[in-house]
């Protein structure tokens, strides 16, 4: 390993990440960036064939994978008018009226060009138009004060110019789902470059999560891992009824449910308990909706867990986090992946019980 004496802050690193564009299917900037912060606390980094970045952390214990999506929604254009404006398509889960009058970046092959996203103004709009959810085909983007709009390829990618700020321990950004579980897992390896450990650990930063998530499976396939967490965002929009009470900074919420596996997670909750962590419980009675469904998955199958740090306003031009949970966060990875050997050992001598019983 390199040199490991660097301080990273936390709210230094979730605004330095959330400032990098990285679509789905073209993470290659915030994963370049990434893996140069990330670099003095591993031994080794290589890409996989779906684009993901892996780094290793190397050990002669069990082996265990932390998998973080680099991705984030955007767009794409769709169709080109000859008087500089463009009709858009959402690259994963876009609400549309959220991104009217926002500013944006179009990412052509000669460079980025300003453009802004417009609507209908209520004076021209009819009653019926009035009354109707705003969807793609009721917004544009206007391009034309680019003497050079025509750079603009159908295909071209589209993101939002939104600047992240912190307020008081809180982050308000574009793209934290999921750079602030990123962010968790480039601590965690900061941590883990300072204990010894048996395990050998890989952080996996994932592409194509918003679109199905065939990254994480791949890196988890080459990492031959036994043991994977993944970390994601869920909603902490607690103040919404009929939703699960998950609250932003009161730490991290790990899942239970099905595509978890129950001794696997009791070993996290009782690192937490240990280091008093605080956490939060997140029921999840089926598929996840996150990378933790292709995780498991992986060649014979994989021992996951799922840790999410809350988050409110997700998939809107800001989301918020706080920085505490992303550090709970990666104090939870780190310290879960160090005590490894015990759920081992503990595995083993329920299997020498079995064979005394027989």
């Amino acid at each position: 390993m390199a040199n490991k004496q660097v301080e990273l802050k936390t709210n230094e690193l979730l605004l330095r990440l959330t400032s990098i564009p990285g679509p789905s299917g073209y993470e290659d900037e915030v994963l370049k960036e990434i893996e140069q912060i990330v670099k003095p606390f591993v031994d080794e980094c290589f890409k996989t064939p779906m684009g993901s970045l892996v780094c290793v952390k190397k050990g002669n214990g069990p082996k265990i994978g932390f998998f973080a999506h680099a991705d984030q929604i955007a767009f794409v254009v769709t169709k080109i008018y000859d008087d500089g404006f463009l009709r858009l398509s959402g690259v994963g889960g876009w609400d549309p009226k959220t991104v009217i009058s926002q500013k944006v970046w179009v990412h052509t092959k000669n460079g980025k060009l300003r453009g802004v996203v417009g609507f209908m103004p209520p004076h021209l709009q009819t009653t019926e138009e009035s009354k109707k959810v705003p969807d793609y085909d009721h917004i544009f983007v206007d391009v034309s004060m680019n003497q050079n709009w025509k750079d603009i390829s159908i295909g071209d990618l589209v993101t939002l110019d939104t600047e992240g700020f912190e307020k008081n321990g809180t982050i308000f950004a574009p793209a934290l789902d999921n750079r602030a579980s990123c962010v968790a897992i480039i601590k965690a390896a900061e941590l883990l470059s300072k204990i010894k450990t048996e395990a050998e650990v890989y952080y996996v930063f994932s592409t194509q999560e918003e679109i199905g998530g065939p990254g994480a499976r791949s890196g988890a396939y080459i990492s031959e891992i036994e043991y994977g967490i993944v970390i994601d965002v869920t909603h902490g929009d607690e103040d919404v009824p009929g939703y699960p009470k998950i609250k932003i900074g009161e730490g991290p919420a790990v899942a239970v449910g099905p595509v978890t596996n129950r001794k696997f997670v009791e070993h996290i909750n009782k690192v937490a308990g240990r280091y008093n962590i605080k956490t939060q419980i997140e029921p999840i009675a089926g598929r996840s909706g996150t990378d933790t469904d292709e995780v498991q998955l992986t060649r014979i199958g994989v021992k996951t867990a799922l840790i999410s740090i809350p988050l409110k306003y997700m998939h809107n031009p800001y989301e918020k986090i706080a920085v505490k949970d992303v550090e709970d966060t990666a104090k939870l990875l780190a310290f879960s992946a160090a005590h490894l050997p015990e759920i081992e050992y503990e595995e083993s001598q329920n299997a020498d019980s079995v064979k005394e019983g027989e």
